[in-house]
């Protein structure tokens, strides 16, 4: 097939306009070519360096790919199965639980359904911990559901996961991973951070860049690689695709079974709702919907760090892969629309039908059975009926007009101007709402037109006691973090929610707790980071709070 590069180009140019902020890379790829490629910006600045295909980019998450196939290297070697309980190789890792001894097996955290936490932030700074240091750093910590219910993502699973490659195969994580698939594919990888890496090579390696273009350096520094901290470029994790593309052939050489590959590219759900909610499998997400022509359904990840951005999609059957990567941390405003462009310009010259417009047309609907409250990353979000007995949500003191659609999907109506809406509100506006019960959870869907995700769950009382009032306040960094990565908590009431905000590289986290006891409170809602416990103490005339790994203080007054 003839590719018109320049509509290509066009394309690029359009989306990105002005808003690179410092490099972006990109590759359109098939089973054994690059059929596309275009780098635009600077991956260093200072010294007017642009990007090329050599160009090293931290690629984040996109490295969990790359260990399962480190796990399934052993698999077909013998020395594990995918349904082994973690602790056949770890024997000493364990977390508390409330509802049980279950379980934790290799394919669960595959999939991130083991009720594991998601970060542990103390081991993700700059400084250097040892590998192992995570297995007695989750002792505390709680499960946060039942295997295989809820899914959510965590990094520490893929830390355990890049352990368990170094208990069976006596070798460093980093040197098994190089000898058994990064020379097989003739890839450069680095696992080091950018004042780690080899003189030779930081030249080619791209810089990070806030949303202004302003130089800055990463303050995370994974302690461990298998989920996170991997340097490559667009054209070495294009072998990745082309070998999974390929179903375990790299060129002529053949480095997994075909079953292999297919059983990783599985998504193994049986239950229907499930299996439309599904967001990942194997390590590998499911996309349905990242273009508007009729294809079958993507696989691929992601990846993020403070300030650089990738993502790898491909279609199996099709054979046809994108990857883009980038440097500043405003990208995802950037790298998802240029995505979706560059996929449909790519389909439409190779002659796929475009998709109907999915149309969600008006239909009445028994408004009072959609009443209710749920707990989601949003905070409280409440359907209730208005004095003129239309249905509405309420969140926090702001009421939004719905309308029902068809299939139980609810559109939400912002009020205008809509610069007056919190902008963590507004997405309400872009997306589909619908109401569900999930594993015997009452839950709340949303579809955002790519994917359609679990954002909350049926309201849950904030059961706040005497302590935790008292507790409530600024709370200081009680670890020695720096204050750019870490700059502390607030624990406040506000509308009846207790609310604490993890301020931590950058962001503010909202998390909406329901308290326990005196010295243990819980994340509310569904999904990433939820369900997950936050711990008080009392110690030397100090309040102790304890989230995500991290401790900050405050005195007892």
């Amino acid at each position: 097939m003839h590719i018109d590069r320049a509509k290509l180009d066009a394309v690029f140019a359009d989306t990105v306009k002005k808003a690179n902020k410092g490099a972006l890379s990109a590759v359109i790829f098939d089973g054994e070519n690059i059929l596309y490629e275009k780098h635009d910006g600077y991956i260093d600045k200072e010294n007017r360096i642009v990007p090329a295909a050599d160009s090293l980019y931290m690629i984040g998450s996109n490295t969990k790919v790359m260990t399962t196939l480190g796990l399934m290297r052993l698999w077909e070697d013998g020395k594990l199965n995918p349904g082994d309980d973690i602790r056949t190789y770890i024997p000493e890792f364990s977390v508390r639980s409330r509802m049980g001894d279950y379980p934790f097996t290799i394919e669960d955290f595959l999939m991130h359904r083991t009720g594991l936490v998601c970060d542990m932030y103390r081991y993700m700074t700059i400084e250097k911990h040892v590998y192992g240091d995570i297995i007695d750093g989750l002792h505390h910590t709680y499960r946060t559901s039942l295997p295989t219910e809820m899914f959510s993502y965590s990094n520490l699973g893929f830390t355990l996961l890049g352990i368990v490659i170094e208990r069976i195969s006596g070798m460093k994580y980093a040197d098994f991973m190089q000898k058994y698939l990064f020379e097989p594919l003739a890839m450069e990888v680095y696992f080091l951070t950018e004042t780690d890496l080899p003189d030779d090579v930081r030249n080619r390696t791209a810089r990070n860049f806030d949303g202004k273009g302003k130089r800055q350096n990463d303050p995370l520094g994974c302690c461990i690689p298998a989920g996170a901290h991997t340097y490559t470029s667009v054209r070495d994790l294009a072998k990745i695709g082309q070998l999974l593309m390929n179903k375990g052939k790299y060129g002529k050489k053949r480095l997994y079974k075909k079953k292999t590959i297919e059983w990783l590219e599985q998504l193994p759900v049986h239950d229907e709702l499930d299996r439309e909610l599904a967001v990942i499998g194997h390590s590998l997400f499911h996309h349905k919907n990242l273009s508007d022509y009729q294809t079958g359904p993507f696989h691929g990840h992601g990846g993020a760090t403070v300030y650089q951005y990738s993502l790898f999609d491909y279609l199996p059957e099709e054979k046809i892969g994108i990857i883009i990567f980038s440097n500043f941390d405003t990208a995802l405003s950037v790298i998802n629309p240029l995505e979706r462009a560059l996929l449909n310009e790519y389909l439409r010259q190779a002659g796929f039908a475009k998709k109907e417009t999915l149309k969600r047309n008006p239909v009445p609907a028994d408004i009072t059975r959609l009443v209710g409250k749920y707990d989601t990353g949003f905070g409280p979000l409440a359907f209730k009926l208005s004095d003129q007995g239309r249905l509405v949500l309420k969140a926090g003191s702001l009421v939004m007009k719905t309308q029902t659609l068809a299939e139980g999907w609810i559109r939400v109506i912002l009020p205008k101007p809509v610069k007056d809406v919190p902008a963590d509100l507004r997405v309400l506006g872009k997306v589909y709402l619908k109401q569900a019960v999930y594993f015997g959870h009452k839950v709340l869907i949303m579809d955002n037109g790519t994917a359609k995700t679990v954002i909350g769950c049926r309201y849950m009382n904030p059961d706040i006691n005497e302590t935790w009032l008292q507790a409530a306040g600024s709370y200081a960094p009680d670890e020695g973090f720096s204050e750019r990565f870490f700059e502390g908590m607030d624990l406040k009431l506000k509308d009846g929610e207790l609310i604490l905000t993890l301020k931590i590289i950058g962001e503010k986290l909202n998390y909406y707790l329901h308290v326990l006891n005196d010295e243990e409170a819980i994340v509310k809602g569904y999904g990433r980071n939820c369900r997950q416990t936050v711990f008080l103490k009392k110690e030397k005339g100090y309040f102790i709070l304890e989230c995500d790994g991290v401790q900050a203080k405050k005195k007892i007054r």
